[in-house]
């Protein structure tokens, strides 16, 4: 599995030259290479509801920043970001408009997207995301099993052991006991 990068992002409506538009494209670009090696989740309240995201076209004279909007699809652009969410995310008097956005870098990486009601003055976006966990496998271990042992075998191994090392090493430095030691625990 590749690694995966979660961005949010929030653009204040009040914005009009795009300037934090910019400081997301800094970010991406900060990314370098990532962007094309890992999986890139964007999500957050853009605020810019001019953008018809069926064909990438910013509406004219609505009201609201043509900068930001352009700014928005020239960094989905330069990223190869696709958005996802199509219907809207806040509906406010006769105004239905997609204000929260999803954007990846992979065109299956959302399974699948929800739009559902949410607690506050915008629906709530729920996704579920194409990717799984890379199972590492635990290499075998030994084990022993103790009622199986040679238990006559293992308590002659250590009585001779014991015989050799307080007879045998008494004149020899700490370093030489802990290496004969060191030898006789692989019974």
């Amino acid at each position: 599995m590749k690694p995966i990068i979660i961005c949010t992002f929030y653009r204040a409506p009040h914005d009009s030259q795009g300037t934090q538009i910019e400081e997301l494209d800094l970010s991406l670009s900060k990314l370098g290479n990532k962007i094309n090696t890992h999986n890139v989740i964007i999500t957050g309240d853009f605020n810019l509801p001019n953008i018809n995201w069926e064909n990438h076209h910013v509406t004219p004279n609505s009201g609201y920043s043509t900068v930001a909007a352009n700014k928005l699809l020239s960094l989905v652009e330069e990223h190869g970001l696709i958005q996802h969410v199509n219907e809207p995310t806040r509906k406010q008097g006769n105004a239905n408009n997609i204000l929260d956005l999803v954007f990846t870098n992979r065109p299956g990486l959302i399974k699948k997207l929800n739009v559902v009601d949410g607690i506050a003055d915008h629906n709530t976006i729920i996704i579920d995301v194409n990717i799984s966990p890379k199972r590492k496998h635990r290499p075998k271990r030994k084990m022993f099993i103790r009622n199986k042992a040679d238990h006559l075998n293992i308590q002659k191994s250590l009585d001779d052991f014991t015989h050799e090392y307080f007879s045998l090493n008494q004149n020899m430095t700490v370093m030489t006991n802990g290496n004969v030691s060191k030898k006789s625990s692989t019974l």
